[in-house]
């Protein structure tokens, strides 16, 4: 085992290991301990976000990869933008080349996958979790052969999250397996960390925060600081007027022994949500002449959740918010939704919601506030440059960063901003939500490197960016609202504080449902520290095959840098890999790059001999004429009406070819055309079919409704009677499918989790 030691540069000390760049990453005293603990154990690591987690995984990756040269690592993110960053910082601080590193997304066919596992030389694996577990299933991957498994974001372990199926098969299939669990927080819960911890076979926790002694000298001090706000009377009275519903709703509830909880202000959000659940599974048992209370229950908890959500947005965000909400059901609510709008009270709260001008005081705070973080930045900026250094190396212009949980308000607080002055941009995901189509991946980036640029000072943005993308660094933090959730708030302080101290400011309004989740927000970060310390206790060892290390001799070692030095012509170069999935995922610009044929050599002339027709990255990004896309277009368009007269036997490619003699270029384009919109499948190398024709999943055809979208997933009927729950986990189609009222037919099965009535889909029909 090689020890992870230092070495001086001058005043600065670095990790010194074989596979390691000299001086490529600087030495931490708290990733050194955390490193050299967990070797050889299934770990859990929590480190608050911008504490290195990636550094810790890459100096574990390295021991593994320098002391098993025969085996591999797989290191895999919840997000497709993620795994490419963790590709990138990899390949930035390692000796490795890139025939040696690969990336596996969704993006690539399953055909293409196979390629990859049977290509032994390819010891860095990075991979969302999704294609891991679908080849594991379909025995395209067997994980014996890997001697490290990283998961990162592993909070999401849970129920049938990837991450849980593919620990089982891991522990199963390995002699010697061993995880690497890496997360900012993995919740306040007992059950859920236990859960976390159970499904991903973990034997040691290693958690760290700011105050710990071996942390506390590399950490930049982060202010934080509570701005409350007494809500207009305006306001108070709505809020009276809702709260005055929302206890009739309770009352209504708490008496027929429905909810448990005594009196109405002890009810909470997740009170309700649970008891909709109950109420559902309540109603798939009961034969339909006796449900008829069991629907009146569910009109209720339904009415009440809508009231609660009603409250929270006009003392915590504003009457404009609460307006665009009532607009928004009132076009498109349900039953419960158009009882509620029916009530003289909503009609008045309506009423004076459109002659009312006065915004939430938080806002006029917020304006005050950037506008002096600017002005007095910026005075500093000038005349220090070595502050001026802190900031980001493309602009000296501070920036800021405003969370808020509702889009509404992200829109709303950007306008208001930019009215006054300050440049500001929105960013929220892609996800539709009613009128409001989203962000896609090419906006997301635009938006991130315009603000990396400075060409706006500050983002408004949702929980988007609270992982996984790469926010540049900024100096301020606003919270728009406090969050109940300890795993969002560690997310969101650690977006500031990495190159030099930061702020942060969490704006609460008093005596409304901000002091509520303020209470809840503090008493599970304490209660997180004390579970960990018990479950700690209670953590089993995994039986292991004792294994010899094979380390990688000093020559190998040699003709790796040779090898990387060689194909890149003297200057380290991305991997051809990234390129392709950067170019797809239009990332490059979220990673401070612009076009790849001058910030990056690539090797396309050395892969394309190599390159065999099945799904391998096209040539689309390199081919932009209209007349090569026009003869795509055609190609795709005649190759569909010859292999639909192939049938089940599918067709050959040379066949194709001979046919048409298409230009390689044309017929590979077309044919990734064609594969990306799921009308043809590859059957094996050389072989091509029509989807429609391929054998289809196992399981029932079922008519699906969706009748309401909610956390998580969606409430659907089934076959126009039974009531179940569609889990995120359980569905990957379009997600236009997924909207109130859409119909649409799938192959799935019907299945009870922790006696909730649930829909698994396979397949769209």
């Amino acid at each position: 085992m090689v020890n992870l030691v230092t070495e001086r540069n001058g005043s600065q000390q670095y990790f010194n290991h074989p596979l390691l760049k000299k001086d490529g990453i600087e030495f931490r005293l708290y990733q050194n301990n955390i490193s050299e603990a967990v070797k050889n154990k299934n770990a859990l690591v929590i480190l608050p976000t911008a504490l290195g987690k990636t550094v810790i995984a890459i100096l574990v990756c390295s021991e593994f990869l320098y002391n098993y040269k025969s085996k591999r690592v797989l290191i895999m993110a919840p997000t497709k933008p993620l795994v490419s960053q963790h590709m990138i910082s990899f390949f930035s601080v390692l000796k490795m080349p890139e025939d040696s590193i690969a990336i596996v997304t969704g993006k690539n066919s399953p055909q293409t996958r196979m390629n990859i596992w049977n290509r032994k030389e390819s010891r860095l694996v990075f991979a969302t979790p999704e294609v891991i577990k679908n080849d594991l299933i379909e025995r395209r991957l067997s994980l014996d052969e890997f001697s490290l498994l990283v998961f990162d974001e592993a909070h999401r372990a849970v129920k049938d999250y990837a991450y849980t199926l593919i620990a089982k098969y891991y522990v199963q299939q390995s002699l010697h397996p061993v995880i690497l669990a890496m997360t900012a927080s993995p919740g306040s819960e007992k059950g859920r960390i236990e859960e976390v911890c159970n499904n991903l076979f973990i034997e040691k926790i290693e958690y760290r925060n700011e105050d710990d002694i071996d942390v506390k000298k590399y950490i930049n001090t982060i202010d934080t600081t509570w701005k409350w706000f007494t809500i207009p009377q305006e306001y108070k009275y709505i809020s009276s007027s809702l709260r005055s519903m929302l206890e009739n709703k309770l009352q209504f509830l708490i008496k027929r022994g429905l909810l448990r909880k005594k009196h109405p202000q002890w009810v909470f959000k997740s009170d309700l949500l649970k008891l909709g659940e109950e109420i559902q599974y309540k109603i798939n048992l009961t034969q339909d002449e006796l449900r008829g209370p069991l629907y009146s229950a569910l009109m209720q908890q339904s009415s009440a959740l809508t009231l609660l959500y009603c409250v929270e947005l006009i003392e915590s965000q504003g009457s404009p918010s609460l307006k665009a909400f009532l607009e928004r059901i009132e076009r498109d609510g349900g039953k419960a939704h158009q009882s509620l709008l029916n009530d003289n009270r909503i009609k008045e709260i309506q009423a004076l919601l459109n002659s009312l001008k006065i915004e939430h005081p938080k806002t006029k705070y917020l304006v005050e506030l950037l506008d002096q973080h600017h002005s007095f930045q910026s005075n500093s900026n000038s005349n220090n440059t070595i502050l001026r250094k802190s900031f980001d190396q493309t602009s000296t212009r501070p920036k800021a960063l405003v969370f808020t949980h509702y889009r509404d308000t992200a829109r709303k607080v950007a306008e208001i901003l930019n009215e006054n002055g300050i440049k500001a941009s929105r960013f929220v995901g892609q996800a539709k939500r009613d009128l409001d189509i989203g962000m896609q991946q090419d906006e997301q980036s635009t938006v991130l490197q315009s603000f990396r640029n400075g060409e706006f000072d500050v983002l408004v943005a949702t929980s988007i960016a609270e992982e996984g993308l790469d926010i540049p660094q900024v100096d301020l933090v606003v919270f728009y609202e406090p969050i109940p959730s300890e795993i969002r708030y560690i997310q969101r302080r650690g977006r500031t504080g990495r190159k030099s101290s930061g702020r942060v400011i969490i704006l609460a309004a008093k005596n409304t449902i901000d002091e509520r989740y303020l209470n809840a927000s503090n008493k599970r970060m304490e209660k997180m520290r004390q579970i960990l310390s018990i479950i700690s206790m209670t953590l089993k060892p995994v039986q292991r095959a004792d294994i010899l290390s094979d380390p990688m001799t000093s020559d190998e070692i040699s003709s790796f840098e040779l090898k990387r030095t060689i194909l890149g012509k003297g200057v380290d170069k991305m991997p051809s890999s990234i390129v392709d999935i950067i170019k797809d995922d239009t990332l490059l610009p979220s990673l401070g790059l612009t076009n790849p044929s001058t910030k990056m050599r690539t090797v396309d002339k050395e892969n394309d001999k190599n390159k065999k027709i099945g799904g391998l990255p096209s040539l689309e990004s390199r081919i932009s004429t209209n007349r090569f896309r026009k003869a795509v277009d055609s190609a795709a368009r005649r190759i569909h009406t010859l292999i639909a007269k192939s049938g089940r036997q599918g067709l050959d490619i040379d066949i194709i070819q001979e046919t048409y003699a298409f230009k390689d270029s044309v017929l590979l384009d077309a044919l990734k055309k064609l594969e990306k919109l799921n009308t043809i499948q590859w059957l094996d190398d050389t072989r091509v079919i029509l989807s429609e024709n391929l054998v289809k999943t196992s399981g029932s055809t079922i008519d699906v409704c969706v009748e309401k979208i909610v956390q998580g997933g969606a409430l659907v009927i089934v076959n126009e009677k039974w009531h179940a729950r569609l889990s995120h986990y359980d569905y990957e189609g379009p997600r236009e499918l997924l909207r109130k009222g859409s119909e649409f037919k799938v192959i799935g099965e019907l299945y009870y989790d922790e006696d909730v009535f649930s829909l698994r889909v396979k397949q769209i029909v």
